[in-house]
């Protein structure tokens, strides 16, 4: 029994320099995410983390040291992001066939929206409040399908508070119904009236039997109305 417990003391002891050597020599084993559990290695990395797998196909989380400082984005929100791939599926086949035929942009507002959650779940709203800022600052710049800064605060922030808060760029546009005032033009039949033309002859010779003929003319008459007309209004 007692060798049993040394054994397994010894296990846990060497478990993050096993890590370390399964997955690459330059990370270094840093510890465990504190949302998914999984192992973390810091080294330079282009694209400040990314969730990926050890050579056995583990999940691991590897961060670059910039990251780690908390000088370019939460230490806290990246980590619950690179854990959402991870959880999400994004890391498994079908999500990287996903990514790969255009999904990175999709996976990413997944990613950002459970740490949001994550996050204001457990009150770590100065973290929040960080990364949107940090978000907000890089603009509508975007680049390798990647959504843009001002897209992923607006995400960060509809997750986190509840609020539903749209992604697509185009105007939302809705058609309604509304009085409008319009001049209609009618036409009315006036008798005008005109000397009489309808003669006869008399003992005396022709005579008129009437002295005026009521002749119809159309007269053109300018009419205000109110009808209903379709009208389009977009935000």
């Amino acid at each position: 029994m007692k060798k049993v417990n040394l054994l397994l003391l010894f296990t846990l002891i060497l478990m993050p320099f096993v890590f370390q050597n399964l997955y690459a020599k330059q990370y270094v084993f840093i510890g465990y995410d504190s949302f998914c559990g999984l192992p973390i290695f810091t080294g330079q990395n282009p694209q400040i983390a990314t969730a990926e797998k050890d050579s056995y196909g583990r999940p691991i989380i590897h961060i670059d040291p910039t990251a780690l400082a908390n000088l370019t984005s939460s230490r806290i929100f990246t980590l619950a992001h690179e854990c959402a791939h991870h959880k999400l599926g994004h890391t498994s086949r079908l999500g990287e066939m996903e990514r790969y035929h255009g999904g990175t942009r999709k996976q990413e507002l997944e990613a950002d929206c459970w740490a949001a959650k994550q996050l204001s779940q457990y009150g770590q709203f100065t973290d929040l409040q960080f990364q949107t800022l940090k978000n907000l600052a890089d603009g509508h710049f975007i680049a390798n399908g990647y959504p843009s800064g001002v897209e992923r605060a607006q995400n960060i922030y509809s997750c986190a508070t509840g609020t539903i808060v749209r992604h697509d760029a185009s105007p939302r546009c809705s058609k309604k119904l509304v009085p409008k005032t319009v001049v209609v033009t009618t036409y009315q039949i006036i008798p005008t009236q005109a000397p009489c033309s309808h003669v006869r002859m008399g003992p005396y010779g022709p005579f008129a039997i009437h002295q005026f003929d009521l002749i119809p003319r159309k007269v053109p008459v300018q009419t205000p109305t109110t009808r209903m007309v379709e009208v389009t209004h977009c935000e």
